[in-house]
């Protein structure tokens, strides 16, 4: 909010100018205290205004639309802490660093310490910002989002100006706001500041009215048309004082849809940025008599107010100097459709546009299974059964010393929710999961490259059977794609050579290290196959992804019928029937029935595959 120049501000000018300068000679002559000039407060009102804005958060049981009324006593109330998606903290320190001795305290370069520390610290791109702030006592409370307050509790113990800061989560009984420590003057200038908005709002219209400032009445009696400070403090005052009326985000939206700024002579929006913060979700916004003259003034807009519908910009020089800034404008506001009284949207053309934003279900037509010559086939038969009988010769065959092998364990995965997911101990250890394993040595110890290692870690990972390939090939999607440009192992094509990618998704049942105790889990694995080495097998797999998560049934199938465990006497029957046929102990023969869901004759089948592994203490000791 470019507010008008003081009379001394303006001579100063006028002497720097060019003698010729009309435009000098004008700003020099003009009055502060006439026209629509946003204002400019004396030094010990701006004092007070810096006080009210950095100590706002009181909750108030009226509302702009009630009128804002109500001496000091009215805002004396326990503030509101952690809100939704919002996390206030607490900050001691402030007061014995050397920052303490500047000008409002050091409160804001703690704060912009704060933001741009978290930021550096935790290597994001997204700016951390911090909402709101107050000081109490030895303390300073500030409030950001959840995910910006836990990147700003990272800072506990860091230094700043010569001493150490001790972050913490704010406990939840706040003290008041800082109204107890502000003198009788400045509780008299907040009281003004919401005497104020309260005249300037229309509740039947949802308005809030803040054109032409600089000629409020109530304004002009506090005295804010003189001084040297920045004049968009007075409008941050404003907006902190009106932030404080709600204690929800709906409340807002509820309370005030449009907002008038007109006649204030702003040129840039980053003099009334804090408008964005205090009503991030406006639907109309009347800049109309300022001084935008380009974009460039707009810019810092661009991906905010993204509820906004209609936006006036008439009588600012902009519509001259750029006439094609409509066509701008309305792609950096995605719901606008009336800029300056022309319609530039149907509602319709809005409704489509964010019906063609949302997210959809990629189609599912079945596998797409493009192979050639059977080569895919071939693989994928030989791959299956062979990774759960034989995965050293698998690997050797298959995999070369440039081939690698990595595993992602999806914990969080949806499953029926009848089914207890299984753990995940055996699997963990050589997750890649990136979403989890964020630290660069560690994603690359566990990508493993060449046969010795791809062969090393199968032999780790826990016994797998898969369904038959062919005589259930309803548990399996599969899909095979030609891929072209790939390294040519001979060196002999310089633009590469064709391969194919190969991707499972299907359902293995596996062994618990030290039982013989089986759980199924869902799989999906991605080949990528190319021609193999003069001398080597004719394919090699370039990379092999495998990512395992509780089990699902894939799109398109039918899930297996649970089934019920028997009783307690037939289950009792059963394992002294597998005792007589296998030898086992009772432990082990119930640990077998439980593993094949008390199906007997899949036990006996499990017992005949699994007995050479089984410890010597499973069996029944015959006595000499």
């Amino acid at each position: 909010m470019d507010a008008p120049s003081a009379a001394n501000r303006n001579s100063r000018k006028a002497k720097r100018a060019e003698p010729n300068d009309p435009t000098a000679t004008a700003r020099s002559t003009r009055p502060a205290p006439t026209g629509s000039r946003a204002p400019r407060p004396n030094a010990k009102t701006q004092q007070i205004i810096q006080r009210v804005f950095n100590g706002t958060g009181g909750s108030l049981s009226s509302r702009i639309a009630s009128g804002i009324s109500g001496g000091a006593k009215a805002f004396k109330s326990t503030r509101p802490v952690n809100a939704p998606n919002t996390m206030t903290l607490q900050v001691q320190g402030l007061k014995s660093s050397k920052a303490a001795s500047n000008e409002g305290g050091g409160l804001k370069e703690l704060l912009t310490f704060l933001e741009r520390k978290a930021q550096v610290v935790s290597k994001t791109a997204r700016n951390i910002r911090i909402k709101k702030s107050s000081i109490n006592g030895d303390f300073v409370y500030i409030t950001a989002s959840k995910e910006d307050a836990e990147e700003i509790l990272k800072l506990n113990g860091f230094a700043f100006a010569g001493t150490s800061l001790n972050i913490t989560e704010a406990p939840g009984d706040l003290p008041p706001a800082s109204d107890n420590n502000m003198s009788s003057t400045a509780l008299e200038v907040k009281d003004a500041l919401r005497n104020v908005l309260s005249l300037r709002y229309d509740s039947g219209a949802k308005l809030l009215n803040l054109s032409s400032l600089g000629e409020d009445a109530g304004l002009n009696q506090m005295g804010f048309f003189s001084g040297e400070s920045k004049p968009e403090k007075l409008f941050r005052a404003l907006m902190a004082v009106c932030d404080g009326l709600f204690k929800t985000a709906q409340e807002k939206r509820a309370a005030v849809a449009s907002v008038s700024l007109a006649g204030n002579s702003i040129d840039d929006v980053l003099q009334i940025m804090s408008l964005t913060e205090t009503f991030p979700d406006l639907v109309n916004l009347d800049l109309s008599r300022n001084h935008f003259k380009d974009l460039k003034g707009l810019q810092k807009w661009r991906y905010r107010l993204r509820k906004l519908e209609t936006l006036l910009l008439n009588e600012n020089p902009i519509e001259a100097a750029n006439p094609n800034y409509a066509a701008e404008l309305t792609n950096w506001f995605p719901r606008l459709q009336n800029l300056s009284g022309i319609q530039v949207r149907t509602p319709e053309q809005v409704a489509a546009m964010e019906a063609a934003a949302r997210p959809t279900p990629i189609p599912q037509h079945g596998a797409d299974f493009r192979d050639i010559n059977g080569v895919g086939e071939g693989f994928i038969k030989e791959f299956v059964s062979m990774y759960d009988v034989d995965r050293q010769n698998l690997a050797a065959k298959y995999y070369d010393n440039e081939s690698t092998f990595s595993i992602a364990v999806i914990n969080s995965s949806p499953h029926p929710q009848n089914n207890q997911p299984p753990g995940w101990g055996a699997y963990i250890k050589f997750s890649r999961n990136h979403n989890k394993i964020t630290h660069t040595s560690t994603r690359i110890q566990r990508l493993f490259v060449g046969t010795n290692l791809i062969q090393s870690a199968w032999q780790q990972l826990p016994p797998t059977r898969h369904p038959d390939l062919l005589a259930e090939f309803n548990k399996y999607i599969i899909d095979c794609h030609p891929i072209h440009g790939l390294p040519d192992p001979s060196g002999a094509s310089p633009v590469g050579v064709d391969g194919m990618i190969i991707t499972m998704h299907g359902e293995f049942e596996d062994q618990e290290p030290g039982t013989i105790k089986t759980a199924k889990r869902s799989f999906s694995r991605t080949f990528l196959l190319g021609p193999g080495a003069p001398g080597r097998n004719p394919i090699r797999v370039i990379s092999d992804m495998l990512s395992v998560r509780a089990f699902n049934p894939p799109p398109g199938s039918t899930p297996e019928p649970t089934v019920q465990p028997p009783n307690a006497d037939l289950q009792q029957q059963m394992v002294i029937e597998l005792c007589n046929r296998t030898g086992m102990t009772p432990e082990y023969s119930k640990f077998c029935l439980d593993g094949a869901n008390w199906n007997f004759d899949q036990a006996l089948v499990m017992f005949n595959e699994k007995r050479a592994q089984l410890p010597a203490d499973a069996f029944v000791t015959t006595s000499q």
